[in-house]
């Protein structure tokens, strides 16, 4: 799952969240500094990162991928799944997507001492060109899927892959909602209140 997921399978408080997302973008070295409360969204981030890449219908979604892309298909599918949550987000969240990044956005000022600048920067940048919610569009998911093109060694053209979603709209859109069901399930002894 790529980064709306996790933000979304959290507990309700910003170093479990930034904790969620933080393995996606520092070194397994740098994860190590963080406090236990960041430790607890790592761990969260982590699992759910086993669940999905070991899931019959996460399988079925890559094995979809045209040659060129099958490497990345893992990527590519994470992102897809994260368009369907962002476009039904009314299905699983009472507050709008909107208010959802607005609050994340406003959270990280409690949390800018205790994490190095250059990653607050990383996650101010998520917010400030509205992300999440640029997931709800296949264009958004276009611009997605450059940026993360532009952090590989060797780029593939990832932004062109979403005639892949486009094409099996109907497919992924069941699959991922089959699958989130499962993996909510999964995850929710690490977000429950102790």
């Amino acid at each position: 799952m790529n980064w709306l997921a996790h933000a979304y399978l959290s507990k309700p408080n910003i170093e479990f969240r930034v904790g969620n997302i933080l393995p996606d973008l520092v070194s397994i070295t740098e994860l190590k500094n963080f406090s236990p409360p960041y430790q607890e969204g790592i761990a969260c981030h982590k699992a759910i990162d086993v669940f999905t890449d070991s899931h019959p219908i996460v399988k079925n979604s890559i094995k979809r991928m045209p040659a060129h892309y099958k490497r990345y298909g893992g990527i590519l599918t994470d992102v897809f799944y994260d368009h369907f949550l962002a476009k039904n987000w009314k299905l699983y969240s009472a507050l709008s997507l909107n208010e959802f990044s607005r609050h994340f956005y406003r959270d990280l000022d409690f949390i800018e001492r205790e994490i190095p600048a250059d990653i607050l920067y990383k996650f101010k940048r998520i917010f400030e060109h509205n992300i999440f919610e640029t997931y709800q569009d296949i264009s958004g998911i276009h611009v997605a899927l450059q940026r993360i093109d532009l952090r590989l060694r060797k780029p593939a053209n990832l932004g062109s892959a979403t005639f892949i979603l486009e094409e099996y709209y109907d497919l992924y859109d069941a699959e991922f909602t089959r699958f989130f069901a499962g993996l909510q399930r999964h995850i929710e002894p690490y977000i429950k209140k102790p």
